[in-house]
């Protein structure tokens, strides 16, 4: 508990305060909010420039936004307490949500949607509840995760879409393409890319996603030619057209219920 209090207070402190007591070493400047990242990214050294870290989603950290596309990071939560950066580092405005933050969008106000994700099928259906019952009021042709085991050599991580009930957690836009990085614990099996320098590719998950926890996302592809397949790392993969409209008919909170 006091592990948890600390980190509570830490938020606090971070997101209410105009400016911290104590303006010594590591003091956050006033513009300074809590930010949580959407979808797994790269941190770099500068906006576009060198990559420093692969940070995952969930990941708490510190920002001033200084344009549109940028978030200038000054420190982020390791643990229960807030830890000051060396250097500033930067980060996607794209990817990021703020902990406290009115919400960006409109909220729906109409009929309640939810996604029912048929593996047997490789199909995805939004559904929207109405007086004479439910209704499917979109549908396309999905790829799945692969349901399997990377050999040994690759580092042997097995890759499932699990059935269960999930709620969309944040909606990832990027007009210029998601950037999908290379997280540490696939580094044996992305090796060459790594050796030659790619660390990350934009759009490599089309320009929209929706985070429904557990590390999966709902998002687009660059390999349409693989819908209707087991080839993912767990992810749902739906062509980018019908992506965007799954992204503008859901909500943050809906439900998606994957099943066998």
């Amino acid at each position: 508990m006091p592990g948890k209090l600390t980190a509570l207070l830490a938020l606090f402190l971070f997101i209410a305060l105009p400016a911290h007591a104590g303006q010594g070493a590591g003091a956050e400047p006033a513009a300074a909010k809590t930010w949580r990242l959407a979808t797994i990214s790269a941190v770099r050294e500068a906006p576009a420039g060198r990559i420093a870290d692969i940070w995952n989603p969930d990941t708490l950290f510190t920002a001033r936004q200084v344009d549109d596309d940028w978030l200038r990071i000054s420190g982020h939560f390791p643990g229960d307490t807030w830890q000051p950066l060396p250097q500033p580092l930067w980060v996607p405005r794209h990817y990021a949500s703020l902990v406290v933050t009115a919400p960006a969008e409109p909220v729906r106000t109409g009929p309640e949607r939810y996604i029912v994700v048929n593996k047997r099928d490789f199909r995805l259906q939004v559904f929207e509840r109405r007086p004479g019952g439910d209704e499917i009021i979109y549908q396309t042709t999905i790829a799945l995760g692969m349901d399997d085991c990377k050999p040994k050599e690759l580092g042997g991580r097995c890759y499932y879409t699990e059935p269960g009930e999930y709620a969309v957690r944040w909606k990832v836009h990027d007009p210029q393409g998601i950037e999908w990085c290379i997280p540490k614990y696939m580094e044996n099996e992305y090796a060459e890319d790594i050796a030659n320098g790619q660390r990350c590719f934009r759009g490599a998950i089309g320009t929209h996603a929706l985070n429904i926890g557990k590390s999966y996302a709902i998002h687009g592809t660059s390999r349409p030619d693989l819908l209707g397949q087991r080839v993912s790392r767990g992810c749902v993969r739906a062509a980018n057209k019908d992506m965007r409209t799954i992204y503008t008919l859901m909500d943050v909170g809906d439900k998606v219920t994957i099943t066998e």
